[in-house]
């Protein structure tokens, strides 16, 4: 059988919450601090995305910047209609570079070299073009560098 509580069970009602009445706000302030922890977290992770956008934008800026300088100084190597010439010269961006659409706040330093090289008997020029392409978007720089070797054989 079951033993007789001495107390009627209105009290004992009472008493069981009374004996809860805390727990909730415990409860409350926890899910809070779970709540305020996930939204640290995607602040994170969505200023890290933000991020790599942009570094990823800038790179991709910076190679079309440097690869525009490599093509400027293969131009004057191999000039449209005439035989190629012997290059030892650095040019960078000109002026109205960095205002082309995409380029801005861009630039390009470019480098070509020649070495005379005789191969199978004949005289051949061996170039060796290097570009570097710098971009800037508030604090962060990004540059990305080309590089590209040819050789031509030597009008006669």
């Amino acid at each position: 059988m079951c033993p007789k509580s001495s107390m009627p069970s209105s009290k004992l009602l009472y008493s069981a919450s009374r004996a809860q009445r805390g727990s909730m706000l415990v409860m409350a302030i926890f899910i809070m601090l779970v709540m305020a922890l996930l939204g640290l977290t995607m602040i994170n992770v969505i200023g890290a995305s933000s991020r790599s956008v942009v570094d990823e934008v800038l790179g991709t800026r910076a190679m079309m910047a440097a690869q525009s300088g490599l093509q400027q100084v293969a131009t004057q190597a191999f000039p449209l209609g005439n035989d190629s010439v012997q290059c030892d010269t650095a040019i960078s961006s000109p002026a109205g570079f960095s205002q082309r659409g995409g380029l801005q706040s861009c630039l390009y330093t470019a480098r070509c070299t020649t070495q005379d090289v005789i191969k199978a008997g004949v005289d051949h020029y061996f170039y060796r073009f290097s570009s570097t392409g710098i971009c800037q978007a508030g604090d962060v720089w990004v540059s990305r560098t080309v590089s590209m070797d040819a050789m031509a054989r030597v009008a006669l």
